[in-house]
């Protein structure tokens, strides 16, 4: 059984609100050294595949298909 962890971020092309709107919030809580805030979201699940070719399979398949919106989403994953 292996762990995934999922990032999900949005495009670059993709305004990110609710980081503009945080970033925003910091600053005018005075720390104007913090910038730049992006909002995601990771996801954790197990998978009970030993063979790398099939997570990764499984893994693109869930992502593209439910996790994200491949129109403006990216994903990257990692194996824990």
């Amino acid at each position: 059984m292996k762990t995934i962890e999922l990032k999900v971020t949005l495009l670059d092309q993709v305004l990110d609100t609710q980081g503009e709107a945080l970033t925003r919030a910091v600053h005018s809580l005075g720390h104007t050294e913090v910038d730049n805030i992006e909002v995601g979201k990771v996801l954790n699940f197990t998978i009970d595949e030993t063979d790398e070719a099939k997570i990764e399979e499984t893994v693109k398949s869930l992502a593209e298909k439910l996790f994200t919106n491949v129109n403006i989403e990216s994903y990257t994953y990692r194996v824990l």
